[in-house]
């Protein structure tokens, strides 16, 4: 997996870091999750595929790159489910998500995917 930030410019308050998040490579990982919301991890692999830019930052990182944008839009695709699949279609998506950024994100990172 690689994960690319940009530094930002201006002052900076003591809360904000000078990185940004900017994109992550899909890779190949085995996500842990229940019965019924692994149901949607397929579709949610294919439109994570379908939505990566792939050689984003040229041939020789190479990859399919998924982009803030990208990231929004695969978070909002539960809502494309009926009511009653919504939920652990979700419940794919942020496992996923944790899953492919398993080595960047923390526990405070983590509790925010938890409340998507």
């Amino acid at each position: 997996m690689s994960v690319v930030t940009s530094q930002t410019t201006g002052p900076l308050t003591n809360n904000q870091s000078d990185l940004s998040f900017v994109a992550f490579a899909l890779s190949d990982c085995t996500v842990e999750i229940d019965p019924q919301a692994a149901r949607y991890l397929r579709a949610v692999h294919r439109a994570a595929l379908e939505l990566a830019v792939p050689n984003y930052f040229g041939a020789g990182m190479g990859g399919f790159w998924l982009l803030e944008d990208q990231i929004a839009r695969l978070r909002a695709l539960p809502d494309h489910y009926p009511a009653n699949e919504a939920n652990a279609a979700a419940r794919a998506v942020t496992a996923y998500l944790a899953t492919q950024l398993d080595e960047f994100y923390s526990g405070r990172f983590r509790a925010e995917l938890g409340n998507l």
